[in-house]
């Protein structure tokens, strides 16, 4: 830790430090995932889901069509539709990933406005 968080470390109260340990450290990947699926973009989060899942199925069955055909126009067009879904996807991967990356900067941003708050009403004057 630096100087800055050990004095403001020292100059909070039991409950105060109690609340500041209650955000500290990272959240578990598993909570992280639920907590971008119930944020306020929740239907978003589900519709980008469900659309990942079926660019990933459209692919694979993509992928299959492109292995059983013998003809080479059959094949550019499967292999390009492999390419699309499977390019979709890796964007709703993405995607997804800094949604949960936005909430854990929520999360610190609102830790960092607690501890400022707490610090500010215990100055005087």
């Amino acid at each position: 830790m630096s100087d800055i968080d050990d004095a403001i470390r020292q100059a909070l109260s039991a409950d105060d430090k109690r609340a500041l340990d209650s955000f500290a450290g990272e959240q578990p990947l598993l909570a992280q995932v639920f907590g971008a699926l119930g944020g306020p973009f929740r239907w978003l989060n589900l519709v980008g889901g469900v659309a990942g899942v079926a660019m990933f199925a459209g692919g694979a069955y993509a992928a299959w069509r492109f292995a059983q055909t013998p003809d080479p126009r059959q094949m550019l067009l499967w292999g390009g539709v492999v390419v699309l879904a499977w390019s979709g996807l890796g964007m709703t991967k993405l995607w997804f990933w800094m949604e949960m990356h936005r909430n854990v900067t929520v999360r610190e941003i609102k830790r960092l406005e607690l501890q400022v708050a707490r610090l500010a009403a215990r100055l005087p004057g």
